[in-house]
């Protein structure tokens, strides 16, 4: 026997159709009206949808189809901030395939940078090297060391490592080491017996750590004191080859903390005003010799553009250098060492690409030094599946 629905039933169905009618239509109003609140959240724009016509509609359906509705939708940001506070501050819940983990206390952690590269997992030495792989790396570099010695270069790797090699402390317990051995060490140890000059920043940054903050709780790069570090170890390592350089040292900086900043991974998270950072700034009192030049440079195969830094000291050697995101912290310390400094941030190598190594601009410059700078996770990257040879 059915009954017949009460009043205050009908009015609670109407209700929830209603509020359920409203929260679909909130990200087209949106769009419309402009109504969700500022929330900042780092992450990569989409590319842009052209104009539409039927000569295009490939290339939108090509943009579309890469994640240009999941990043445009209307409340989008504030709903990703609120599904983090639920998962990190409620549910206590993370795992390794997340993008950022948290770690114990207030500290942060990549995890899974992109569809090939968890870091956790290089972390944990899950999966090592084959002897082929390894024989192949070292081809690579030992390739490309002879090929500079021809023309009278040296040639140096600099590995920095990760935060969670050197906090591993403060990972969640889960994460623990499967092996004793990891995959930095397999290759710096391969490199290193095969005569590669290679710069292993881990000891260094262990130092570090007991006397300073090394790495930011809230990001994934090492505070200015690690990378001052990092910088001495780097200078006194060429000082075989140019014994000017360690006598140039200089610390005297003014040192400055500014609390209540925003860390990389707490911006990824859009919880930067739940995981405040203080910023350590390195500011000389004494004027600083390398200034930017205004030389132009391609962007293509790089994935950020060239920086050159000049002193216009024809007395002082010149350096191209390879890097990745953790120079940026040692231009203005390296730059004053040398006339000329290039800085070429290539794209890192992947499953079916070893990062470029720029011989046609290294010809064209003629420095007397070239570094390799890799943050550990890149350096450890597998060779691509195919292994081909280098790019010439």
């Amino acid at each position: 026997m059915s009954v017949a629905p009460t009043f205050p039933h009908k009015v609670i169905v109407v209700l929830g159709v209603a509020l359920f009618l409203c929260l679909i239509c909130l990200p087209v109003a949106d769009h419309v009206f402009d109504l969700a609140p500022d929330v900042y959240l780092m992450e990569n724009d989409p590319n842009q949808l052209p104009d539409f016509s039927l000569s295009q509609l490939f290339k939108s359906f090509n943009v579309l189809q890469r994640g240009y509705l999941e990043k445009t939708f209307g409340f989008r940001r504030e709903l990703v901030r609120l599904e983090n506070i639920l998962d990190i501050f409620l549910l206590r819940s993370s795992n390794q395939y997340q993008t950022v983990i948290k770690g114990k206390g207030d500290w942060l952690f990549l995890s899974q940078e992109n569809n090939e590269l968890n870091v956790i997992q290089d972390f944990r030495a899950v999966k090592l090297f084959t002897p082929a792989q390894l024989a192949h790396w070292v081809k690579i570099y030992k390739d490309r060391q002879d090929w500079l010695a021809e023309r009278g270069i040296h040639y140096l790797i600099v590995v920095a490592p990760n935060k969670h090699t050197v906090y591993p402390e403060f990972l969640p317990l889960q994460y623990n080491k499967v092996s004793p051995i990891s995959r930095t060490d397999q290759i710096v140890n391969a490199l290193t017996g095969a005569g590669v000059e290679v710069l292993d920043l881990r000891p260094i940054m262990d130092k570090v750590k007991r006397q300073a903050l090394a790495y930011y709780r809230t990001d994934t790069h090492w505070t200015t004191f690690g990378a001052f570090a990092g910088y001495v170890a780097i200078m006194k390592r060429l000082d075989k080859w140019f014994p000017q350089f360690e006598p140039e040292i200089r610390g005297d900086f003014d040192i400055s903390i500014t609390p209540d900043l925003s860390g990389g991974l707490a911006s990824m998270l859009a919880l930067g005003d739940f995981f405040p950072e203080s910023r350590v700034t390195f500011t000389p009192r004494f004027k600083r010799e390398a200034v930017a030049t205004t030389e132009a440079r391609p962007t293509p195969p790089y994935f950020q553009p060239t920086v050159v830094m000049d002193t216009h000291n024809p007395s002082k050697p010149s350096v191209v250098i390879f890097r990745d995101s953790f120079a940026h912290e040692l231009v203005p310390f390296l730059s004053e060492h040398f006339d000329k400094s290039i800085y070429l941030w290539p794209y890192p190598a992947t499953s079916r690409d070893i990062r470029f190594f720029d011989k046609k601009l290294i010809e064209k410059e003629k420095p007397a030094l070239v570094i390799d700078e890799f943050v550990e996770r890149y350096f450890t990257e597998f060779p691509p599946t195919a292994q081909k040879p280098a790019k010439k």
